[in-house]
């Protein structure tokens, strides 16, 4: 079922959407991975590592609709032959929530960064 109005553009796709992924996936595996093999405290290391664990799960939700959404639209975010325009994209329900769970886990992993 396809909630009324569940769209984003295909640039916003590209340029904003999997920037964010690919730097909560960045600071998933050099920060928050170092803070857990180098921290003393054992109640700190747990603790970050339920956090890595709760992360890792998004992410593995968040990466299969996303490519569900990038295989759904191949032929726009990337024509044979010619240039990407800017397109809006229909999502799904799960593509929608999935992008939604992008943006907060970015904000989560980007404030947990800063606390590392």
């Amino acid at each position: 079922m396809k909630s009324a109005g569940a769209t984003i553009t295909s640039e916003q796709l590209i340029n904003d959407v999997i920037p964010k992924l690919k730097t909560v996936e960045f600071i998933l595996e050099s920060k928050l991975k170092a803070a857990i093999e180098n921290s003393k405290d054992a109640q700190q290391q747990a603790k970050y590592q339920v956090y890595q664990q709760e992360f890792q799960l998004e992410l593995m939700m968040i990466q299969m609709n996303l490519d569900h959404l990038l295989t759904r639209y191949a032929d726009i975010i990337k024509p044979q032959g010619r240039r990407a325009e800017n397109t809006y994209l229909e999502l799904d329900d799960s593509e929608r929530v999935a992008l939604s769970t992008i943006m907060n886990l970015y904000n989560k992993v980007s404030e947990l960064a800063s606390t590392l």
